[in-house]
């Protein structure tokens, strides 16, 4: 019999990758008597616990409250703000996991996992060499379904094609180097580089390498040299079809005295186009994830949609990352990443007005420090939080929390690039201007919206040319915010046609902008001259406020 709620492939899916409630038990007892659990009885408790109330049918009581009483001996007063215990026990159960299934249990059956951001596990059958012949349409979205929630991704050895044995010390320290920027990007699941060393020097397919280490992406490449240049070769490959989805070369100085400089330059710009908010792999899987049915959406599908709605900013995309984000924070209430983007949603309904559905700046204050008590090491969550104080005006809190998110991941695109955006509007135009143009530098894919901090940089100064060259790069004709900069910047050009054209799609797309326009306005720019300014901009258009 199929064990119960194992729900991490669609209906139809092939039978054989569902494992049976006994196989499932087997395979729990052969991990407790692994060296990583034979020494703590906590972890073994715990993996006992959560895998027994899921196979019958009771993983919906899976939460904080209940492992912590029930498991971790806590009293019936606790409280997971005051004491990360279950957090922390989580943490070192799924580290026990990965370490058990690189070693002694690479060649198990049966994988138990625990996805980050909750305590209900998943099990599915190991694929097999037999099963691994032609990969049809079919087959290949029945295994992107059936993989872990969350993108997974490894760094191979690179290859030496130096001709120079000590260059692979230089190789190593790039790949370990690459490894560990990935890893700041919390959405990826990153394998260790220590377990993909033994392929190296090795012929390999990639197909079987994802199957052995369970993961859906390598990152792979090769280092050439000449006398006084490196040349560095770096290539996305989908483990699932062998495709090469990226790739991009870096040709530097080589200087002695500078290799560590160059490994950390290097691994960040690859990580940064890899691994953020829109790096090569979110955009693939979010591709993939709009084609899904909603019935097989999880947490991190959720998390794609919030992207893709922050990209696209549509009130049908809204909605859409609203109602799967909701969801997320019913079936995962102590995934903090959930709350903060769902207060990040409500957020911006307010003062954008995307949807009439009710959506109180108050609840979403409340949702962000929701996230904060649950993750507070997560750049989105601090990110959200420095985005709820810039609502509310509270300028110190607002650069306190800038700068708590920017420590945790300095070199993420999106994020630094969004954090730049808000200090700019804010009035903080040297710094804020920087860190943008380091986040869209980092991110060739960055929103036509980070453009508006620079417009209103320019209008400011009566630089009137240099902002409608920003408003023109904006390029999101179905967001509000794209004619009303050309209709504000064209209106004081005195371009009086173009102007007129502007506002006709201003108002098309916001109708009642004449009575709304002020408050719009003024949710980001923070300056009473700088609103009236743009007023006054569209006035000239031809604008009735």
């Amino acid at each position: 019999m199929a064990a119960k709620n194992i729900n991490q492939l669609p209906p139809g899916s092939a039978a054989h990758t569902i494992p049976t409630e006994e196989s499932i038990r087997q395979q729990l007892e052969k991990i407790l008597i692994s060296p990583q659990f034979v020494k703590s009885l906590n972890l073994q408790n715990f993996l006992r616990f959560i895998v027994e109330k899921t196979l019958a049918g009771e993983g919906a009581e899976i939460k904080g409250y209940t492992v912590a009483t029930e498991v971790l001996g806590r009293k019936a007063d606790f409280d997971p703000n005051l004491d990360p215990i279950v957090r922390i026990m989580a943490s070192r159960l799924r580290r026990a996991l990965e370490q058990y299934y690189q070693g002694q249990g690479a060649s198990d059956a049966v994988v138990i996992n625990v996805p980050l951001g909750a305590y209900l596990p998943v099990f599915c059958s190991s694929f097999r060499q037999e099963d691994a012949g032609e990969v049809t349409p079919e087959i290949l979205q029945e295994r992107i379904w059936a993989l872990p929630s969350g993108p997974s991704v490894a760094v191979m050895p690179l290859r030496n094609l130096t001709g120079d044995h000590k260059q692979e010390y230089f190789n190593d320290g790039l790949a370990e180097e690459l490894t560990s920027e990935l890893a700041r990007y919390q959405d990826l699941r990153v394998i260790a580089y220590q377990s993909t060393l033994c392929w190296k020097g090795k012929e390999h397919d990639v197909r079987e390498v994802g199957r052995d280490l369970n993961v859906r992406f390598l990152v792979e490449g090769s280092v050439r040299k000449a006398a006084r240049t490196v040349k560095i070769a770096i290539n996305v490959i989908d483990t699932l079809n062998g495709l090469r989805l990226w790739g991009e070369q870096y040709h530097r100085e080589l200087r002695a005295d500078s290799l560590i400089a160059l490994q950390e330059e290097i691994a960040q710009r690859v990580a940064a186009k890899i691994g953020s908010e829109y790096g090569i792999i979110p955009r693939n899987l979010s591709k993939e994830s709009r084609k899904k049915p909603p019935e097989s959406l999880d947490t991190y599908d959720a998390f794609l949609r919030f992207y893709h709605h922050v990209t696209v900013l549509t009130s049908e995309t809204f909605e859409e990352a609203l109602r799967v984000l909701e969801e997320a924070v019913t079936r995962e209430p102590e995934c903090g990443l959930a709350w903060s983007l769902l207060a990040h949603l409500y957020s911006m309904n307010h003062t954008l007005q995307f949807s009439p559905l009710k959506t109180p700046l108050e609840k979403a204050l409340v949702f962000a420090r929701k996230g904060v008590s649950l993750d507070s090491q997560n750049q989105q969550v601090r990110a959200t939080m420095a985005n709820l104080h810039f609502r509310y005006n509270e300028r110190d809190l607002f650069l306190l929390e800038v700068e708590k998110a920017m420590a945790l991941n300095p070199n993420s695109p999106l994020l630094i690039g969004y954090l730049g955006w808000l200090l700019a509007l804010y009035g903080e135009w040297e710094q804020g201007l920087a860190i943008l143009e380091k986040g869209m530098e980092l991110n060739p894919h960055f929103p036509g919206w980070f453009r508006m901090a620079r417009f209103f940089y320019y209008y400011l100064q009566d630089g009137c040319e240099e902002a409608y060259q920003e408003a023109l790069g904006f390029q999101m004709p179905q967001f509000f915010w794209d004619p009303l900069l050309r209709a504000a910047v064209l209106g004081r050009l005195g371009r009086e046609p173009e102007a007129a054209q502007a506002l006709a799609e201003l108002l098309h797309l916001k109708p009642d902008f004449p009575t709304a326009g002020r408050f719009l306005i003024s949710c980001y720019a923070k300056f009473p001259y700088l609103v009236e300014g743009l007023l006054d901009g569209l006035r000239q258009a031809g604008l009735k406020v």
